[in-house]
């Protein structure tokens, strides 16, 4: 529990650190024990006799300080020695360098782990320093000093004893560490409770935090009853572990809980964007009722990974399409309710982004095998470029494929059947256009490819200028599939409708094609005559001479002409279209009831053709036939 504790405070930005020598073990840098042994041994044997080994570095220190005058020469150059070599590992260091919600570190080491792992510290040693920090970086308060100012370091007992207490020269220093020591609960890393230094300084921190101070944890992977006690009676948190196994379950937390906690009300934004940045990870915040939310994941590297990791109870009626789905016998993308999402987390480079608790929908796209602009180049010459495809591909069965092609406004799919026994392959292609089909080009491209391809032109597919697949006839096709030339001759039509009136047919629905009124336009730009089908009509007339004209001018058959005294307007996909006056004339005119009219017995004309078919023809001006 107390470990949870740990990961709370820490994740609320609450909790600082205290680095002792400890916690830089794993580097390759002694410990205060350790250090005591060197710098006794390296004394020559005179002065060994003239003073006695204690493991209490600060008692030593303040022997050898003395046994050499008062200088610390000797003192120095050991420390140089020791903590100016390269560390054989900084993996810890590393990992508390990714980690911004601990805002403040204390430390008494004189090495420069922190500040080598982390850029973003700020590094005060003493007050000058204090007053010119960045207070919006993390800060790193190295009580002790360390090599880059040994004037001011701390290595005696007589150093020691001045610690916490202030002076003129470093009050604003002791004070901003006292104020952080006081706000915030405190995490000690790397101390033995054995040395008498570390009692003093744990008793003078208690001192000045007095009774109202907040939580205090005490790291060590044991102790002694004697010193757990000690730690009961003060009110410090025993932690039974080593420094650098919490630090990785610190980080481990953090990686699981902090992000998605944002959509919940905790965390702060500036710090999650530093969290990212330290993992190498680029993201976007947004605010929606005072919770942060993250959006646009993508990696500081160029590439990374995304797993979503989550538990479904599928319901009956859904399951067969939903597996199928996810194990990619499907081109179907997953949606699933959040009734059906029982645990959900989606984890980019590692670090959790959210956990799904205000999921109401989630949506698994299906990624295409292959995707990109492509060259196709036909055979007979026709070619496209930078024609955008995407490919999916999925094996419902074992001995089947299915292959999804996404293009402009058209969606392909075609199903392989191999059948290893009679050594063939059967295929079922079907085309999908989309309603509507945007624009001319899009279907004009399209039924350019589709129309060669089932007309058995082989063709070469071309990616950033390499073959990327050759076709050859693989499938034989017979009359005209999927309408590929009649839908290739309407589209040209059409392209040539826009540039004749400057216009642009947008959303094309194919279930509204009109061929008739497309040939229209088409011979009033071509300036020709239409030959339709022509099933007669009847017409009144009460004058005598102009029956009987009409009679003798179809005795046989004749030539009939019709002309409107309005222009024609055309409605196609969306735009109307005025083509001229319409004339209809019909040159094999014939007369049905010629005996009722030579008689007198009807005024009603029948008039039909008797090839059962009318010439049409627009022009601007009005009783101009202009082709026959």
């Amino acid at each position: 529990m107390e470990k949870e504790r740990i990961y709370e405070l820490i994740r609320k930005e609450e909790m600082i650190l205290f680095a002792g020598a400890g916690l830089s073990l794993y580097a390759g840098y002694p410990s205060g024990n350790s250090l005591a042994r060197i710098m006794y041994d390296n004394l020559t044997l005179t002065q060994r006799n003239a003073i006695d080994f204690t493991p209490d570095l600060l008692k030593l220190s303040e022997d050898i300080y003395n046994l050499k005058s008062g200088n610390k020469n000797y003192l120095i150059e050991i420390l140089k020695r020791e903590f100016q070599k390269d560390p054989i590992s900084t993996e810890i260091h590393n990992i508390l360098a990714k980690i911004p919600q601990i805002k403040t570190v204390i430390t008494t080491n004189y090495d420069t782990l922190f500040e080598t792992t982390n850029k973003n510290l700020e590094v005060i040693r003493r007050s000058s320093d204090y007053s010119i920090a960045n207070l919006k970086k993390q800060q790193l308060f190295k009580i002790h000093g360390d090599l880059s100012d040994t004037k001011n370091i701390i290595l005696t007992k007589s150093d020691y004893n001045n610690f916490f207490i202030e002076n003129k020269d470093e009050t604003v220093f002791w004070n901003a560490v006292k104020d952080r020591l006081a706000s915030n609960h405190i995490l000690f890393i790397g101390y033995a409770l054995e040395d008498d230094n570390i009692m003093f300084m744990f008793e003078r921190i208690l001192r000045e935090l007095g009774e109202n101070r907040k939580e205090l944890f005490f790291v060590a992977p044991s102790i002694s009853q004697t010193k757990k006690k000690f730690l009961d009676r003060k009110g410090i948190e025993f932690i039974e572990s080593t420094g650098e196994d919490l630090i990785k379950k610190i980080f481990d937390d953090l990686k699981f809980n902090y992000l998605p906690e944002l959509s919940k009300g905790n965390g702060n934004a500036d710090t999650a964007l530093n969290f990212a940045i330290s993992n190498q990870i680029s993201l976007q915040l947004s605010k929606n009722n005072g919770n942060i939310n993250v959006q646009n994941v993508t990696s500081l590297k160029g590439f990374g990974k995304t797993q979503i990791k989550f538990n479904l109870e599928l319901p009956d009626d859904k399951r067969e399409g939903i597996l199928d789905a996810l194990n990619g016998k499907s081109f179907d993308d997953v949606i699933l309710d959040a009734e059906i999402i029982k645990e959900f987390s989606h984890y980019f480079n590692d670090i959790r982004i959210s956990n799904g608790d205000n999921i109401k929908k989630f949506w698994l796209k299906k990624v295409p095998n292959i995707h990109g602009n492509f060259e196709i180049v036909f055979d007979d010459g026709f070619e496209l470029d930078n024609y955008k495809m995407e490919v999916f591909i999925i094996k419902p069965h074992k001995n089947q494929y299915h292959i999804k092609l996404d293009v402009a406004d058209f969606t392909v799919k075609i199903e392989i059947l191999f059948n290893s026994l009679r050594n063939n392959t059967k295929y079922n292609i079907q085309v999908y256009p989309n309603t509507p089909i945007l624009l001319v080009k899009s279907g004009l491209n399209f039924y350019n490819i589709v129309s060669r391809i089932t007309n058995n032109k082989t063709f070469k597919l071309f990616k950033n200028d390499e073959l990327f697949y050759n076709y050859r006839n693989k499938i034989q096709f017979e009359g005209d599939p999927f309408d590929a030339k009649f839908l290739l001759d309407y589209f040209q039509k059409l392209k040539k409708i826009e540039q004749y009136f400057n216009v642009k047919f947008n959303n094309i629905d194919l279930d509204q094609i009109n061929e008739n009124i497309v040939e229209k336009v088409m011979a009033y730009i071509e300036k020709r005559s239409l030959k339709v089908k022509f099933n007669g009509f009847t017409f009144k007339n009460e004058n005598r001479e102009e029956i009987n004209y009409l009679l003798e001018t179809c005795k046989d058959k004749g030539v009939f002409m019709i002309s409107e005294n309005i222009k024609s307007i055309y409605f196609l996909h969306g735009l109307d279209f005025e083509i001229g006056y319409l004339s209809q004339i019909v040159v094999d005119a014939i007369i049905v009831n010629r005996e009722d009219l030579i008689n007198n017995n009807t005024n009603k004309v029948e008039l039909k053709s008797k090839s059962e078919s009318i010439q049409i023809q627009f022009s601007n001006e009005k009783d101009i036939l202009l082709n026959q």
